[in-house]
């Protein structure tokens, strides 16, 4: 009976630490030993652009890396949805965050968010159609139906700017079927949902697809995902994670974490890098 007095006592305060954190899904906690323990964890926010089980594999390396640097114990958690995600980001829910390069440029400007590095790996979208489609070229997608990803995610974004800079305005020239994952979009053409589909590059150089589908157009590559600290972490703290984490790719976590999400390596974000991510996302 004490033993199962203490397995509830223990989910019990388990399930208030998340409520209280986010009130949103957590994915893995870690925390150091020692004095480390007894301090107040730091939320690593990790863009659902995976399933979680994805990513706890994927980024458990790098929650680790991010709790040896700071000394910290660190709580890695993501959210249901785009949007609510950035949703959290604004509000200032997560300590560190893995985001796109949208968002993070966001967060910066509303949300006291600072630039600490960004993946070497960037993101494209390419318009995929089925191999024997009568379309060869974007101007045919008029009159024809797209299928998209989610409206806030940076395929989205990219494929919409394809069409107006070709002269083709969205929802009108052209009609979007959003679907819930990039997946999802890409697939659209084969499942007979769409005439065309949206997806990032990555994801369809890595599709298998190639027998069955071909690229109608790709848009220019923007940088790729965004680590960023909010501010109430120490200057001192976002200095050594800025520096530390550009040797990220040197340890054994670090190969790793590069082999699962092949991100290439990380990189210092400047003025410039902004200044494109807003160029190609307006």
């Amino acid at each position: 009976m004490g033993n199962l007095n203490r397995m509830a006592n223990f989910w019990t305060a388990r399930a208030r630490l998340h409520h209280r954190l986010l009130g949103g899904i957590c994915l893995a906690i870690a925390l150091s030993h020692g004095s480390a323990s007894a301090q107040e964890p730091l939320t690593f926010g990790v863009f659902p652009y995976l399933t979680a089980k994805r990513l706890v594999s994927d980024f458990t390396p790098l929650k680790d890396f991010l709790q040896q640097v700071t000394g910290q114990p660190v709580v890695m958690v993501t959210a249901p949805s785009y949007r609510e995600f950035a949703e959290r980001t604004r509000n200032g829910d997560y300590d560190i965050v893995f985001t796109p390069p949208h968002f993070g440029v966001q967060a910066e400007k509303e949300s006291h968010f600072q630039r600490i590095a960004m993946t070497r790996y960037q993101i494209a979208a390419v318009i995929l159609v089925s191999k024997d489609s009568p379309l060869q070229k974007l101007a045919d997608l008029r009159g024809k139906t797209l299928a998209v990803p989610p409206k806030l995610s940076l395929v989205y974004l990219l494929a919409v700017k394809l069409l107006r800079d070709q002269g083709l305005a969205p929802g009108r020239d052209v009609s979007l079927r959003e679907f819930t994952t990039n997946q999802n979009s890409m697939a659209a053409p084969l499942r007979g949902d769409a005439d065309a589909g949206a997806t990032g590059i990555l994801l369809w150089q890595k599709s298998g697809q190639h027998e069955s589908m071909r690229v109608l157009a790709e848009s220019p590559a923007v940088s790729g995902f965004f680590l960023m600290g909010h501010s109430r972490l120490s200057s001192s703290t976002i200095a050594q994670l800025r520096k530390r984490i550009l040797e990220f790719g040197d340890t054994e976590p670090g190969r790793a974490y590069f082999a699962a999400t092949h991100h290439g390596a990380w990189l210092p974000i400047d003025n410039e890098v902004i200044r494109h991510v807003e160029a190609a996302t307006h």
